[in-house]
């Protein structure tokens, strides 16, 4: 995930200044974040709210802009219900296809989950932070790609990888000029490759050395510097390891998608099953509507979603999921945890 920020960060910059190459941008981005988590999680958090601000005004504008521009019916837009459901190109196909990249653009919320042991408050305190950053964010995209897609009538794809990376901000020349552009593609770059991945990194140290401290991972990723908090070797080891996949990888957002995608989905997948076999089988509750019903809808979305992602991502994530499992497999002969255990 933060190697997918930071190359589209790279995208979205390079489609504004053309002249720095997309893998300088990464290395600022990389260095840059890991020196705000190498600062403490405090620094990390009044980061994020700064970015936070910038971001929803950028939106705020982009929002006013698009509500004017199909007023005045800029490249024959008109308010209808089109992007919501439009019987000429509507099938089932479709939906399923979108999903893979909506499922994408939620990415990100499961982190909270990973800082669990940093916050004041306990774990209702980490569920009810989820909960309320999916629903924020679920109504925040809806406008968004709403006004968007009626700002494109007619349009149900773009013509190739340039164009699908640049559509947002092709819209946003459309309905506020040059200028506009500009700063909706440096607010995106920000977002992506500093806000976003900033966390990212953070959450993905935090999982390495929760892994390592319970004797998942080598030991030396355990260490915590003693006056900031962090687990620095951790994060030293997600900044690398983004940096030499970033600087493979640029320009790739559409097989990196994929790949994070099919990762993604697939532990969702395991956390539907999950959820049944806990309250049903562990717990033995008779709630089937809320745990099996429930569940077996969303295990046969997102099964069909990842059936029919792409190749790449199928046979990556597969290889990927092989050698865990025999990792798995290893462990249980070797009678070591397999565990990942929350410290208080």
């Amino acid at each position: 995930m933060p190697t997918l920020l930071y190359v589209s960060g790279a995208v979205a910059l390079h489609s504004v200044v053309p002249q720095v190459p997309q893998w300088l941008w990464i290395v600022i981005f990389v260095v840059f974040n890991t020196m705000v988590n190498f600062l403490g999680i405090e620094t990390t958090a009044e980061m994020n709210k700064l970015f936070l601000l910038g971001e929803l005004i950028v939106l705020a504008m982009f929002v006013v802009l698009s509500i004017s521009a199909i007023a005045r019916g800029v490249n024959g837009a008109h308010w209808g219900f089109d992007p919501f459901y439009n019987p000429s190109v509507f099938h089932l196909g479709l939906v399923f296809s979108a999903l893979s990249v909506a499922a994408l653009s939620f990415l990100g919320f499961d982190a909270i989950s990973t800082l669990a042991e940093e916050v004041a408050g306990g774990p209702r305190v980490v569920g009810r932070a989820t909960v309320i950053s999916l629903c924020l964010v679920a109504a925040l995209f809806i406008v968004q790609t709403y006004l968007a897609a009626l700002l494109l009538p007619g349009q149900t794809s773009l013509p190739g990888q340039s164009a699908q990376n640049t559509a947002f901000y092709d819209v946003a020349r459309a309905v506020g000029g040059a200028w506009f552009k500009v700063v909706v593609a440096v607010a995106s770059a920000l977002a992506a490759a500093l806000a976003n991945a900033l966390v990212a990194q953070a959450a993905t140290s935090r999982l390495l050395f929760a892994m390592a401290r319970d004797g998942q991972l080598p030991k030396f990723l355990a260490h915590v510097h003693p006056e900031r908090k962090v687990p620095e070797r951790a994060l030293l080891l997600v900044a690398a390891i983004s940096l030499a996949l970033g600087l493979s990888l640029v320009g790739q957002v559409g097989l990196l998608s994929s790949l994070v995608n099919f990762g993604a989905l697939f532990s969702f997948l395991l956390l539907h099953l999950s959820v049944a076999f806990h309250f049903l089988v562990q717990r033995r509750e008779r709630t089937y509507g809320r745990h099996l019903v429930v569940p077996l809808i969303g295990f046969v979305i997102i099964g069909y979603v990842l059936y029919s992602a792409s190749p790449h991502a199928q046979i990556g994530g597969g290889c990927w999921l092989v050698v865990g499992i025999v990792i798995l497999v290893i462990r249980r002969r070797m009678h070591r945890p397999i565990e990942l255990k929350l410290k208080e």
